[in-house]
């Protein structure tokens, strides 16, 4: 028999048991997979050479397209070459018990907010082996970087996918017949991952169940009066499980308990959009790495909040002020490196040229009333600068942590502003609430740097540098739904259109 007929008998048999596994998964979605094995042909005989012969037939299949699906292609082709292609998830007369659970565990991709369709061996196409081998690659893959480039969502964002091993720990899933337990090791670790994925499910029965009722437009109202608008208000508040100022609270609103026009349009966004919207945010966690152990800070810019965490646990949380739509705070991980007590404040050319200078024009005691003065440099260029204090523009500490935007962390003499709901002010730095519980999260276990010692320096006058001992990871991120400790799902305001972005990608 020729190379042709042959691969055309194989392709045949391989049809025909990708229908019958097929027929099993659709029967199956989500129990009683130990009946895969039972529904799958037995290889023939010549197995390798059927492999062999595929593969060596295979350019890059359309299932492989793209930069990221043809390099995995090559891992696969290496893959079997180096085991003289014998299959790696077929034995006898059906699946092998992990090969089992991989199916399993694709029919549940969804809850992820990922297509099962995209990693079913069926879809795929060729031998079965083959077709279970590229979905758990492409799997691994997109749980490790994403579904697509985080650079393209915003100018403003610096993310670095994370980045892994494909052919080692294809080996590695083979070699334990377990590649959902090694999925597990490059699923995204921080704990927002699964209680957004936790968040999809319960919405996702909300719309299964009808979704909620849209409010007619109209004058304010409160829940209690017995009108039909409040009778349709209190519909829609019973559908997601809220109180009027609950729901205000958890949608980034004022919570007064009246419904106002913000509030008006925040009840009307249906179920489907805020299923959206974490499936949205699921994609964000796969581009982001994290540290479970040691100290991290993340600074989540919808919600205006601050989370540090050591060792997996939130240890600390604080209300923040981030920057404009016009001056956005940027998105990026760095890692924070020194702390300065009483800083000065280097006023930045921008706001030297367009707020500092008109002021000093208008009124000639500007300077001296700011606590300002004029620095000359060495080249002849004159500055201006904020002397420490609790006027100053930063509060009595800032953190440091190298990065091309020049933002930082640092605290405020305007403490009013953490009472809006909404504190999108700031020209892109971050300005923290508790900024002295920062320091002593930053600097704890540092030689000499008690409570106290903070306290003094950060009411000196005299700006201090102190470089910490071992860097703290920093994240600046943009996830518009959070989860609380107690279950509660925010959804904050998209206050840069990142979702808009984001959603024309995915």
């Amino acid at each position: 028999m020729s190379y042709r007929s042959a691969s055309s008998a194989s392709s045949a048999s391989f049809a025909k048991r990708a229908v019958l596994v097929a027929a099993a998964i659709a029967a199956c979605a989500f129990v009683h997979f130990d009946r895969i094995a039972e529904a799958a042909l037995p290889e023939p005989e010549n197995a390798s050479t059927e492999l062999r012969g595929y593969l060596d037939a295979q350019g890059s299949p359309a299932f492989a397209a793209g930069d990221r699906g043809a390099e995995l292609w090559k891992v696969l082709q290496a893959f079997y070459g180096d085991r003289d292609y014998r299959p790696a998830w077929v034995q006898g007369d059906g699946l092998t018990p992990g090969a089992e659970a991989l199916l399993r565990a694709i029919a549940g991709a969804g809850r992820e907010g990922l297509s099962p369709d995209r990693y079913d061996p069926r879809m795929l196409g060729g031998p079965l082996d083959v077709a279970v081998t590229y979905a758990f690659l492409r799997y691994a893959s997109d749980l490790v970087a994403g579904l697509v480039d985080p650079r393209g969502a915003a100018s403003l964002w610096r993310v670095n996918t994370r980045t892994f091993d494909a052919a080692a720990l294809l080996e590695e899933a083979v070699r334990g017949d377990a590649p959902v337990g090694i999925l597990e090791t490059v699923r995204p670790a921080h704990p927002q991952y699964a209680a957004l994925a936790d968040a999809l499910v319960r919405y996702r029965r909300i719309a299964a169940s009808g979704g909620w009722p849209m409010l007619p437009a109209g004058t304010t109202m409160k829940p209690g009066r017995r009108t039909a608008r409040a009778a349709a208000l209190r519909a829609r508040l019973q559908a997601s499980g809220d109180t009027l100022k609950g729901f205000q609270q958890r949608h980034g609103l004022r919570a007064h308990g009246v419904v106002d026009r913000a509030t008006l349009d925040a009840l009307n966004v249906p179920v489907e959009d805020r299923i959206r919207q974490i499936e949205l945010n699921l994609e964000r966690w796969r581009w982001q790495g994290w540290e479970p152990g040691g100290r991290t800070i993340l600074v989540n810019v919808p919600t205006f909040r601050l989370h540090a965490y050591e060792d997996g646990h939130e240890a600390l949380a604080m209300r923040v002020v981030t920057g404009t739509g016009d001056s956005q705070t940027p998105v990026f991980a760095e890692a924070m490196t020194h702390v300065v007590f009483s800083p000065h404040w280097d006023v930045p050319a921008n706001i030297l040229e367009t707020e500092v200078l008109p002021a000093i024009r208008r009124d000639p005691g500007y300077l001296a009333r700011m606590n300002m003065e004029m620095v000359r440099s060495r080249s002849g260029g004159v500055s201006v600068r904020q002397r420490p204090g609790p006027w100053n523009a930063l509060g009595r500490v800032k953190f440091l942590f190298p990065n091309p935007f020049n933002v930082y962390l640092h605290g405020t003499p305007e403490g009013g502003l953490f009472a809006r709901p909404r504190r999108a002010v700031s020209h892109g730095c971050v300005r923290l609430e508790k900024p002295e519980a920062l320091a002593r999260f930053a600097l704890k276990g540092a030689a000499g740097w008690d409570d106290r010692r903070i306290a003094r320096a950060m009411r000196s006058g005299r700006e201090q540098l102190v470089a910490l001992e071992a860097p703290v990871p920093l994240r600046i991120a943009y996830f518009t739904t959070w989860v609380d400790a107690d279950g509660t799902v925010l959804f904050a305001p998209d206050v840069y259109r990142h979702d808009v972005a984001q959603g024309t990608l995915l």
